[in-house]
């Protein structure tokens, strides 16, 4: 081998000898972590106190009845409070409605439908609202007409709406169409007032049977919902 030869082969073990090399070099690291990072959701928390009552509680029984009902019968005027006891501020409450009826046993002679449990719309269609009011120190929203008394602001998910057309306001209609966005802010004031009527032209239909109305209350944090 020539010496330029030689030159080259000794040029090339060390340019491989530096890419090896360079493969095995290390440097000193330190690893910290960030730990303990928590995220608790908050919570809405709705609470009712009924109008004869001076303890919260997750729900009440009895605000509105009637005994041997007759057609034409209304109920005094009830209220039930609310309350967020939740960690996040509420945006809004929706109002609506759920019920059933149990027939008579053993079934009353006049009965003239002894299945009015099979189809509780037509009962609760006889069950019109006669006055209905949202209220605190802030807002006065009648609910048969949409408008806050207070500023005269009308918003159409505050009304109860004539579902059916039969011009009348009842708790079909409030099941059909339940109230949307109603204000909920802190504090414990907020109140819904209620008072109800067997319409005069009931008819023998519901002689004996019991119309069970469970009024739905439920509290948003989001403003879409």
């Amino acid at each position: 081998m020539n010496a330029k030869g030689a030159l080259i082969s000794v040029m090339c073990i060390a340019v491989v000898a530096m890419l090896a090399g360079a493969g095995t070099l290390a440097y000193f690291s330190d690893t910290e972590t960030s730990t303990g990072n928590t995220f608790t959701a908050g919570t809405l928390d709705l609470k009712v106190q009924d109008w004869d009552e001076l303890t919260w509680a997750d729900g009440v029984t009895a605000t509105w009845t009637m005994d041997d009902m007759k057609p034409g019968d209304e109920t005094v005027m009830r209220f039930v409070k609310f309350d967020n006891f939740g960690s996040v501020d509420a945006d809004h409450l929706e109002i609506t409605c759920d019920y059933f009826v149990e027939e008579e046993s053993s079934q009353t002679e006049s009965d003239t439908d002894p299945n009015t449990n099979e189809h509780p719309d037509w009962m609760a269609k006889n069950m019109t609202i006669t006055y209905m009011v949202y209220q605190n120190d802030v807002f006065n929203i009648n609910c048969l007409t949409g408008i806050n008394e207070d500023t005269g602001e009308y918003r159409a998910v505050w009304e109860v709406n004539d579902t059916d057309g039969d011009g009348r306001k009842t708790l079909f209609d409030l099941k059909s169409d339940p109230l949307d966005d109603l204000p909920m802010p802190n504090g414990d004031d907020t109140k819904l007032k209620m008072r109800l009527k067997f319409n005069e032209t009931a008819g023998n239909d519901f002689q004996g049977d019991t119309f069970n109305l469970t009024m739905i209350f439920t509290l948003n944090q989001d403003g879409s919902q």
